[in-house]
């Protein structure tokens, strides 16, 4: 089973589960636009993109606030109370970042291809902007 956190957590702290493949690089969250959006409201999408690198800082530099946020809001729409030690070990393997690795996006499309996700790997070249 592929997951991401805080589920692999879970899985090891209360189902006994061992981490067979780590993927630290692993694109799980990817910001994206239509190019139709992009070019009617590209001031609205940098603003937004700033919102999302701005965010990205504040949880970087707020790791505990982040935290209780998180396990709030995951107890909000899973109904159950979410231990701080399951949101402490998963977020020891989250990379925040605004920025994104074409490298692990291109392995990311390849994995997604090889899987039957995909039928053919898109070009890349493209996708990737700075609005």
């Amino acid at each position: 089973m592929w997951t991401v956190e805080p589920w692999v957590s879970r899985l090891e702290l209360e189902a006994g589960g061992k981490v067979l493949l780590e993927q630290s690089e692993a694109v799980t969250t990817v910001l994206i636009s239509s190019a139709k959006f992009l070019a009617r409201q590209r001031d609205l999408a940098r603003r937004f993109v700033l919102a999302d690198e701005g965010l990205t800082e504040w949880i970087s530099t707020n790791p505990a606030e982040a935290q209780a946020i998180i396990r709030e809001e995951l107890a909000a729409e899973m109904r159950a109370e979410i231990k701080r030690s399951l949101i402490s070990r998963g977020w020891t393997r989250i990379i925040l970042t605004s920025g994104i690795s074409t490298n692990a996006l291109k392995d990311f499309v390849a994995k997604a291809k090889d899987v039957g996700f995909l039928r053919s790997a898109p070009d890349l070249s493209r996708l990737v902007e700075r609005p």
